[in-house]
């Protein structure tokens, strides 16, 4: 049964160009000069990330998501994993379908981690090494259950997802593509295809945010949809975009009539180790039309069952989904985010 919430409220739009320029970032190439440091200065708190939708079964996905200095932003927060100070703390999830036992870890910057002030080599403990710069990268893990080897190649094609004034906060993603192998249980399996390499950086403020998801979905060899919902106090819509963009595109930003319902949630609701309780989606749909008012995507999704919790302080998972894209039927598997904290 879908679930009924308040009434969401939308800012007008030149108040939203007050506070965020994204908007006016995206269509434009990648800014080679663009920073990857870690904390420092006023910001207490930057994210890496690798995001891989539509992978064989039994991984579905895989997110290497990392926080370094712990947001106060409550939602994504993880108060539990904090034994020194919020600055020296940080998490990584390795999120699959497979789950394994050791997924998720937190650790001391200091005394755990090897991070280079530039972001171009980050080691967490014996969990995850990401390195590299722009446009090459490289993730491997190895000595576990569950172990990878990545090579990426970044595109010059990025979503800005915000870009907050007097800088509180900065989120993009680049569109790139990677080669390399999963290794499960002493089994390498051969992967290939469109991934994101994330960034994002935050001052200490508490940015109010209530409910968040992100999908990612592989239209085919060359293109990439990406999805963005955020709500705040009141259900005031913070965003809400659907950013499409190819191996050979920029791409564009759509939200007109940008539609997305829950038509049923798990039975049972999931507890985060900070307290947040929520539901989390089974079947839903969503859908956006293009500049003319026309359909430019539908989307039909049914969770695989393989949420993670280590999204922050949210859940990572994957979905089926069919549907059209400019008119086009398709169908695979989307990698989606998921955090809801409203009353229901």
């Amino acid at each position: 049964m879908s679930r009924l919430f308040p009434k969401q409220i939308v800012a007008p739009k030149p108040l939203h160009e007050m506070i965020d320029y994204s908007g006016k970032r995206n269509g434009r190439p990648f800014d080679v000069e663009t920073e990857t440091h870690t904390p420092q200065g006023k910001y207490t708190c930057v994210h890496y990330g690798v995001m891989i939708p539509n992978l064989p079964a039994p991984f579905n996905f895989l997110n290497l998501l990392t926080v370094v200095g712990q947001p106060r932003v409550k939602i994504f927060r993880n108060e539990h994993l904090i034994k020194t100070s919020s600055i020296d703390t940080a998490n990584v999830l390795i999120g699959t379908a497979i789950g394994t036992k050791d997924y998720f870890n937190g650790y001391s910057v200091k005394n755990d981690c090897a991070l280079v002030s530039n972001g171009s080599s980050l080691c967490f403990g014996r969990d995850l090494v990401l390195e590299g710069t722009y446009p090459n990268f490289h993730a491997y893990r190895e000595g576990h259950e569950f172990n990878f080897d990545l090579k990426i190649t970044a595109t010059d094609k990025v979503a800005n997802f915000a870009e907050l004034t007097f800088g509180l906060y900065n989120h993009w993603a680049l569109l790139c593509q990677y080669e390399g192998y999963l290794e499960y249980q002493g089994k390498k399996t051969h992967v290939e295809g469109l991934c994101t390499y994330e960034y994002a950086r935050a001052i200490d403020i508490n940015l109010h945010m209530n409910y968040f998801t992100y999908h990612i979905l592989n239209i085919d060899e060359k293109t990439q949809v990406l999805l963005v919902e955020v709500l705040g106090p009141l259900n005031l819509v913070l965003q809400r975009r659907v950013y499409i963009r190819a191996i050979d595109d920029h791409g564009s930003i759509h939200s007109e009539d940008f539609k997305l319902e829950v038509h049923e949630f798990e039975s049972q609701r999931s507890i985060t180790p900070n307290g947040l309780s929520m539901r989390l989606p089974r079947t839903f749909s969503w859908s956006v039309n293009d500049e003319k008012g026309k359909l430019l995507m539908c989307v039909d999704g049914l969770a695989n069952g393989d949420f993670q919790y280590g999204m922050a302080g949210g859940y990572a998972g994957s979905y089926q989904y069919k549907g059209t894209f400019r008119g086009q039927t398709i169908e695979g598997t989307g990698y989606i985010e998921y955090l809801d904290t409203r009353t229901k």
